[in-house]
């Protein structure tokens, strides 16, 4: 099935775009987590000026992910994904000259982000398009295959890659990696949809009439609320992770994140992609929320065991407990995250689908924003490592109320 899929050049063409875009906007991501706390670091708000960071790439999705995909459908998705990489890929470069300004690079970031919101829903239409429909299924396996292992490779090779060529190749790499996304688009048919031509207020009032409609449903079917409240702390954890980890990295190991993300980063993106096939493989006969729950108590103590875990610096292999622990707390997220959207798509229609992960897309990043902001607050005024605790702790209140809303409302009949 793969074989005769890559014979597909069309097909080649926008699932390699697909990884270029996504690695390099991930990329980019680390990298400036990096250097904004660097340039801050000997401040009392390094960890405040990474939360803000953090929610200049989520931002965007809350505001524009559902508009943005609304207008694709009424635009060439093939011009949407040459232009939103050629700007991105400019773009990228002036950090470059203005990398120290602070808020230049917040409004840089977001300015990408906003773009990255028409790119996303205008490859995600046009696979359709290019593939016949006995490939689609293994295509869009392999997107979102390609979707998660991006986030882990951009997220694990930023470090090393700023450690070997310096804090500026990965600009380079990054733009280099969207003009290759958009050279690819560019080869591509055309993708006009049948009907052209922009009536902006009847697709605002659409849109928002969709997102009430889906919101009210998702809020009365526990069926959906359920995956959706876990993916959502799912992502909060990952944000929270990312504003603490520089300051992390500095009272684990007394060096930068870019040096040790082979001690904190690698091992947790090793966990993910654990977790995922061991969710796909050996629970795939157990119930979706049991696993779901077992993955709580794993991120609970996981948490909380990299909370205290420098006070054993001392100790034989350190560094190996360290890695360890970063190791399960990426395993555990897997088995929450997965769990729970393999329950979601079981759960939703075809018809319904497209809108219910929009619209989870936008809650996602609207209820870890203050989490986020709070977590980078907290960590300035106490430690990171007193963040990652209090983290624990609330992720454990979610799951003993989870546990009983399991039991009362689903029974584990999932």
């Amino acid at each position: 099935m793969y074989l005769d899929l890559f014979r597909n050049t069309n097909f080649v063409k926008i699932w390699i775009a697909q990884l270029a875009s996504q690695l390099a906007a991930h990329l980019l991501n680390f990298a400036l987590i990096i250097r904004i706390f660097e340039l801050t670091e000997k401040t009392s708000y390094a960890n405040i000026a990474v939360s803000l960071l953090i929610l200049a790439f989520g931002v965007p999705s809350i505001i524009f992910a559902v508009l943005a995909g609304a207008y694709v459908d009424h635009l060439d998705r093939k011009k949407v994904l040459v232009v939103t990489n050629i700007v991105r890929a400019v773009l990228v470069l002036l950090f470059l000259v203005f990398e120290t300004n602070l808020v230049f690079v917040y409004v840089m970031v977001f300015v990408i982000s906003v773009l990255s919101q028409f790119f996303t829903p205008a490859e995600s239409a046009a696979l359709p398009r290019l593939v016949t429909k006995k490939q689609f299924v293994a295509a869009n396996s392999l997107f979102l295959f390609t979707l998660y292992s991006s986030f882990i490779l951009g997220y694990s090779l930023a470090g090393p890659i700023i450690s070997v060529g310096g804090a500026n190749s990965v600009y380079w790499v990054t733009s280099a990696a969207f003009l290759l996304a958009a050279l690819l688009s560019a080869g591509l048919p055309k993708l006009a949809p049948k009907e052209q031509g922009l009536n902006f207020k009847a697709i605002n009032h659409q849109v928002f009439v969709t997102i009430r409609q889906t919101t009210y449903k998702i809020w009365k079917t526990p069926m959906l609320s359920f995956p959706i409240a876990n993916l959502t702390i799912g992502q909060m954890i990952i944000g929270i992770i990312a504003v603490v980890a520089p300051g992390l990295a500095i009272v684990l190991f007394n060096q930068s994140l870019a040096q040790v993300s082979v001690k904190l980063i690698i091992p947790a993106a090793l966990g993910m992609v654990v977790g995922a096939v061991a969710v796909g493989q050996f629970f795939k006969n157990f119930h979706k929320a049991k696993v779901i729950n077992v993955g709580i108590v794993i991120a609970v103590i996981s948490l909380v065991s990299i909370g205290f875990v420098d006070r054993l610096k001392n100790f034989p292999f350190y560094d190996w407990i360290v890695i360890s622990i970063a190791f399960v707390l990426g395993l555990a997220n897997a088995l929450v995250s997965v769990s729970a959207q393999t329950l979601l798509q079981e759960h939703s229609t075809d018809e319904e689908r497209g809108k219910i992960f929009g619209t989870l897309n936008m809650m996602m990043n609207l209820a870890a924003s203050l989490p986020v902001l709070l977590a980078g607050v907290t960590a300035d005024l106490i430690s990171p490592a007193s963040v990652m605790v209090i983290a624990g702790g609330l992720v454990a209140l979610f799951g003993l109320y989870q546990f009983r809303t399991v039991k009362k409302h689903l029974r584990y009949d999932i």
